[in-house]
């Protein structure tokens, strides 16, 4: 049986993600999360939907914005080729 939705699981250039919204977050918040990247790394990848050569993000854009300002190369993600229908994004 063939999944409706493939999933994939990769490293992708941080260029070539896109954020699907943006939205103000207090200097602290952004402070604890990039404090915690780095002394954990990243334990939740960006969930992103492929949109030709680019992601879209459609979870993680705080992760997203966080690591682009420490300068990250590129970012674990889980992709989606079709939107899911079951995401529930968290609060980043």
């Amino acid at each position: 049986m063939c999944d409706p939705n493939p999933v994939d699981g990769r490293d992708l250039p941080i260029g070539r993600l896109v954020p699907r919204t943006t939205r103000k977050t207090s200097k602290h918040d952004r402070q604890q999360l990039e404090a915690s990247l780095r002394a954990v790394g990243l334990i939740e990848p960006l969930v992103v939907l492929q949109q030709g050569e680019y992601y879209e993000i459609i979870d993680g854009n705080l992760r997203y914005e966080v690591l682009q300002e420490m300068g990250v190369a590129t970012v674990p993600c889980i992709t989606y080729q079709t939107p899911p229908t079951n995401l529930e994004p968290t609060h980043d």
